[in-house]
């Protein structure tokens, strides 16, 4: 089982992803903008983040150097608009990977199976 918190201002995003994954025994999180992750972020430790680039107030590229700064937690970033310069940009602003919407369930199943035997392997 692991600790997710999906951060977009989609509520039907958010709802949907944290069902599928809750179906796997998954413990999800949700926040609709960066400030709420902010929070979410400051009081509870993920396995990890899935963070929007689009959001209105914070844009996700924002919110992801933010949360850098408070944690290690790898941060997927999602969206429907990923061309080659906000990719660059948010893998040097700390990006675990990119993810482009609309993305396959097993897309999500399969970073969560590396993240998780990745933290297992630095543990060891």
């Amino acid at each position: 089982m692991a600790k997710l918190l999906v951060v977009d201002d989609e509520v039907d995003v958010c709802s949907e992803l944290a069902e599928l994954l809750e179906e796997d025994d998954h413990l999800v999180h949700c926040a609709e903008n960066a400030v709420e992750a902010f929070e979410k972020v400051k009081t509870n430790e993920y396995d990890v983040i899935f963070l929007d680039v689009l959001m209105p107030k914070i844009e996700g590229s924002e919110a992801l150097i933010e949360i850098k700064k408070v944690t290690d937690t790898p941060v997927v970033v999602m969206s429907a608009y990923m061309g080659e310069d906000v990719q660059k940009q948010v893998l040097n602003a700390g990006a675990y990977l990119c993810l482009k919407k609309p993305f396959k369930i097993k897309e999500i199943k399969d970073i969560l199976t590396q993240v998780v035997q990745e933290k297992k392997k630095s543990k060891s």
